[in-house]
């Protein structure tokens, strides 16, 4: 498995407010979430009005994939408009995990079943009054 990770350096120069800074951002991110399918988030200079780093991740079975991927967030972040694109920062490693780590065993007294089941033995003491018929 291989994982991408990008850091996009972004001035916007026409912004004059968080307000402003912030419509330009959303339409980037949308942008991306709507033609890649990826979500990419404001990771720094969140108090600059003129700049920002925006961040993704990306996961895949293959190191092409993963850089083709990239490469599509920055291309589609740069046709949004509003912003220019002053940095970009991306890199994929691989990820291999060598020791295998069983899953816990979920038995019936776990998540919601046993709420479900008419159970109330996980009810703080202080709400049983209200439970009396």
């Amino acid at each position: 498995m291989f994982v991408g990770i990008a850091r996009l350096g972004v001035v916007i120069g026409e912004s004059h407010s968080l307000k402003e800074k912030r419509m330009v951002l959303r339409r980037i991110k949308d942008r991306v979430r709507e033609r890649v399918g990826v979500v990419i988030n404001e990771v720094g200079d969140h108090e600059i009005w003129q700049r920002a780093q925006l961040g993704c991740a990306v996961v895949s079975g293959e190191r092409a994939k993963a850089l083709e991927l990239l490469d599509e967030v920055v291309r589609v972040a740069m046709a949004a408009g509003g912003a220019e694109i002053a940095s970009i920062e991306r890199s994929v490693i691989r990820f291999e995990s060598g020791e295998q780590v069983p899953l816990p065993v979920v038995d019936d007294r776990t998540g919601s079943g046993d709420k479900a089941m008419g159970q109330d033995d996980w009810v703080p003491d202080e709400w049983r009054e209200e439970l009396k018929p």
